[in-house]
C-alpha cells in the first residue's frame, strides 16, 4: 500500500469551488483546497452542473467537520482525496445520487471502496438519477404536453417503505374532475432544487412520461409485485419547462 493512501487529514469545510471541489481548513489552520477523487462531475459549461454543485453543498455545510484520506498530493495547498462526513464517502454519495461518474483511470486510488462505486453507478443508472436522466436529444417532441396544477414536495421518508424504494417526493395535484395526483420527476433542464421551490405554488409545465425500470431480485433488495418481481421504480412525469402562475 502507498505511504500515501495512509494520510488522514482532519478538517473544517469553509467554501465548496464546485461540484468537485472544496476549500478546507485543516487542524493546524491551513487552507487546503481538496479534489474528490476517483469520480467526474459535470464541467461548468455542462447542464447539470448547478445540480451537482448544489448536491455537494447539501452534503457539506460550510463549517461541517470531515475526515480526508489523500490519494495524491500537489504541494502543500492542494490535495486529492477522499472526503469522509459522518463516517461516509462523499465521493460515493455524488456516485449513488447520479451527480458523478466513476473515473474508470483513477479508481484504484480508491480500491478499498471500488465496488461501492461500481454498484452505485449500476444503480444510479438504472433508475436514471441525475447525469443518468434521459438526455433532451431522446426527448420526441411529439411526446411532450403541458398540465397545469399545484406541485407538491414531500421528503421521502427515512424509513424503508415503497414510495422511498420508488423515490417519489414531487406532485402534481393536476386541475382534472378527479384532482389526479402525478407523479413528477426532474429533468436535466430542471432540476430537483428548482422544483422544491414551486412547493404549494400553481404551475403551468410542459413534461414528458418516462417508463419505470424493474431490477431484478439479483440486482437489489426490493418491494415485491402482485408478480412476485421487483415494483417498478422510476416512473412518472419528467419535466421539462415550468412556470408558476398566477392566482386568481
Amino acid at each position: 500500500m502507498n505511504l500515501l493512501e495512509l494520510i488522514l487529514v482532519l478538517g473544517t469545510v469553509i467554501g465548496i469551488v464546485d461540484g468537485q471541489t472544496i476549500e478546507v481548513k485543516d487542524n493546524a489552520g491551513q487552507k487546503i483546497t481538496v479534489t474528490l477523487a476517483c469520480i467526474n462531475v459535470l464541467k461548468a459549461t455542462d447542464r447539470g452542473y448547478l445540480a451537482t454543485t448544489q448536491r455537494l453543498k447539501q452534503l457539506l455545510p460550510l463549517q461541517s467537520s470531515i475526515v480526508i484520506r489523500s490519494t495524491e498530493q500537489h504541494g502543500t495547498e492542494r490535495t486529492v482525496g477522499e472526503v469522509y462526513a459522518n463516517n461516509r464517502s462523499v465521493n460515493l454519495l455524488l456516485v449513488e445520487s447520479g451527480n458523478a461518474v466513476v473515473d474508470r483511470e483513477t479508481i484504484q486510488d480508491c480500491s478499498e471502496n471500488k465496488t461501492q462505486y461500481l454498484i452505485a453507478q449500476a444503480n444510479a443508472k438504472n433508475k436514471h438519477l441525475g447525469l443518468w436522466q434521459q438526455s433532451d436529444n431522446n426527448v420526441n417532441p411529439s411526446k411532450t404536453f403541458t398540465l397545469r396544477g399545484k406541485l407538491i414536495y414531500e421528503q421521502i421518508p427515512a424509513v424503508m417503505s415503497a414510495r422511498a424504494y420508488r423515490g417519489e417526493e414531487f406532485f402534481l395535484l393536476a386541475n382534472t374532475a378527479n384532482q389526479s395526483r402525478l407523479v413528477l420527476r426532474p429533468s436535466n433542464q430542471v432540476s430537483r432544487t428548482q422544483l422544491q421551490s414551486f412547493h404549494n405554488q400553481i404551475v403551468e409545465m410542459t413534461v414528458v412520461y418516462v417508463e419505470g425500470t424493474r431490477p431484478t431480485l439479483a440486482q437489489s433488495a426490493c418491494p415485491i409485485d402482485v408478480d412476485g418481481q421487483c415494483m417498478s421504480q422510476g416512473a412518472g412525469y419528467q419535466v421539462l419547462s415550468i412556470v408558476r402562475l398566477k392566482s386568481h
